[in-house]
């Protein structure tokens, strides 16, 4: 399993992020998406950076062994 943690300036921004990296990413296999937090409070966000985040969990996907066997042969 792996984690993704996806930063936004609020709520809705969050979910967009989450959105566009999902569709860049069609082949992962996602196990949760956790609920979007509220980020502390420190000098990034005081200059208007990431407020908010949430996490996804996921995992690869498995790649044939044909694919896998090709990967380190040079032509």
């Amino acid at each position: 399993m792996e984690e993704h943690i996806i930063l936004g300036v609020n709520e809705r921004d969050v979910e967009k992020q989450k959105d566009l990296w999902l569709s860049e990413n069609p082949a992962i296999k996602v196990l949760k998406v956790h609920r979007i937090r509220r980020e502390p409070r420190n000098l990034l966000s005081r200059l208007g950076g990431p407020r908010f985040s949430v996490t996804v969990d996921y995992e690869e996907p498995d790649l044939p062994a044909t694919v896998t066997a090709d990967v380190g042969r040079r032509v």
